[in-house]
C-alpha cells in the first residue's frame, strides 16, 4: 500500500514539473525569438528539473513552433511591433498605398522598393527633394524597427558612361550612398545601422527586355535586415 501511494505521487510531481517547464519556457519566448537559446533554455531547465537523464535529447516540438519558417505575410510583421498604440503594420500599409513603392518580405528580413524613376533623373544620383516626404514615411519605419539597414542601389542593363560615373556600379552605389546620407542627416539614423551598396545591373527583378521591365529593375531597395539580428 506504502509503496503504491509513493508512486501515484511521483507521477503527479513529474506532471507538475513538466507543466511548469513549458510555463517558463512560453515565458522566454515571449522575450526573444532566439531558436538555439531557447532549446539550450529547454535543456537546461529540463536537465534541472530531472526530466532528463545524462546523454539524452531534449524535445524540442514546442521549441521548433516559434520559428518563422512558413509564416503568413501577416504573422512575420505582427514581430515589429513598437512600443505604443500603433505597429510598424500601420506604416508598412501607409507605404504600400503610394505609387512606386513595392513592399516585401524575405524571412523575417522587411524590403521596401523604391521606385528610381522616381527618387532620381535619369543618369544622377541626386535624390529629386520631390520625394522626401516619402522618404519621411520610411524614418518612422526604420527607427521603431532598432534593426540594421542595408540600402541596395540597382540599374537596368543599359550601359551609362558620364564624367561622374562610368557604369551603371559606380552610379547604383552613388544612389544607394545618398539614401543613407538623408537618412543620416534628415532622419536622425544611427550611422552604425546603415550600409550601401551598388548591385548595378546585376539582380534586376524582371528581364530587361521591356521598357516597362527596365524600369521595374531601376529601383533603391531598403532592406531591414530583422534576420541579422543578435
Amino acid at each position: 500500500m506504502a509503496q503504491g501511494g509513493g508512486a501515484g505521487w511521483l507521477t503527479t510531481f513529474n506532471d507538475l514539473m513538466t507543466l511548469l517547464m513549458v510555463f517558463f519556457v512560453l515565458l522566454f519566448t515571449m522575450g526573444s525569438l532566439d531558436i538555439q537559446q531557447l532549446k539550450q533554455f529547454q535543456v537546461s531547465l529540463m536537465k534541472g528539473l530531472g526530466v532528463l537523464k545524462k546523454g539524452e535529447g531534449s524535445p524540442i516540438g514546442v521549441i521548433e513552433s516559434f520559428s518563422t519558417k512558413g509564416m503568413k505575410k501577416e504573422s512575420i510583421r505582427g514581430q515589429m511591433m513598437m512600443a505604443g498604440p500603433e505597429s510598424i503594420a500601420d506604416y508598412i500599409n501607409d507605404l504600400e498605398s503610394l505609387k512606386g513603392i513595392d513592399v516585401r518580405f524575405r524571412e523575417k528580413d522587411l524590403i521596401i522598393s523604391l521606385d528610381g524613376s522616381a527618387l532620381f533623373k535619369s543618369g544622377m544620383a541626386k535624390i529629386d527633394p520631390e520625394v522626401f516626404p516619402v522618404l519621411k514615411k520610411l524614418f518612422k519605419i526604420i527607427n521603431v524597427a532598432p534593426c540594421p539597414v542595408r540600402v541596395e542601389g540597382h540599374t537596368d542593363n543599359v550601359p551609362i558612361f558620364t564624367e561622374k560615373f562610368e557604369s551603371n556600379w559606380e552610379l547604383s552605389t552613388g544612389r544607394a550612398v545618398n539614401v543613407v546620407k538623408h537618412f543620416i542627416e534628415e532622419g536622425n539614423v544611427a550611422p552604425q545601422r546603415l550600409s550601401a551598396v551598388g548591385y548595378g545591373e546585376s539582380k534586376p527583378l524582371v528581364p530587361n527586355d521591356t521598357p516597362e521591365h527596365r524600369a521595374r529593375n531601376r529601383r533603391v531597395e531598403i532592406v531591414l535586415e530583422k534576420s541579422e539580428e543578435g
